[in-house]
């Protein structure tokens, strides 16, 4: 089943029309007309307007509604057994190997030494992988920098008090 069906028939099942479901959601008709032919729309907007026929976020209907809307627009059969059993062992490798580098840290971490201020720091970079980024760019950026012998030279603005 499409999700274009599945939702015009939980429409029905409500006892609206397109215009009683728009004019319920605050929204023009053709959003729902939108919705119902498989026009390209966001799944906020689906959300909302099953939200508005009285399907919370946690309902069987509207998790259907997400599943049939994602293969859809993925076309990744997802709804399939297959295709479940596949991410679950991605999903599972993923979390082995995670497991597999904290195992790794916390060798090198008892091997090495490490005085508690460096292990905060290595606790640091794990929680915010982005600015191990940010930094390596900076690093990169003074390294070209001083490499370059025609760039002038930069001095740091004296402190007035001195």
């Amino acid at each position: 089943m499409h999700y274009t069906q599945l939702f015009r028939s939980l429409r029905e099942a409500k006892g609206l029309t397109l215009e009683g479901l728009a004019e319920l959601a605050g929204c023009h008709r053709n959003t729902v007309t939108n919705v119902e032919s498989g026009r390209p729309v966001k799944f906020k907007t689906i959300s909302e307007l099953m939200e508005k026929m009285g399907y919370t976020a946690q309902s069987t209907e509207l998790k259907s509604i997400a599943l049939l809307w994602l293969e859809a627009t993925s076309g990744i059969p997802f709804s399939q057994p297959r295709t479940e059993a596949a991410a679950f062992k991605a999903v599972a490798g993923y979390r082995r190997s995670l497991r597999d580098a904290a195992a790794q840290l916390q060798a090198e971490v008892v091997n090495r030494s490490l005085p508690i201020a460096q292990i905060d720091l290595l606790l640091f970079a794990v929680r915010h992988p982005e600015m191990l980024s940010i930094l390596e760019n900076v690093r990169d950026l003074m390294a070209s920098l001083s490499a370059s012998p025609d760039l002038p030279e930069l001095k740091v603005a004296e402190d007035p008090k001195e």
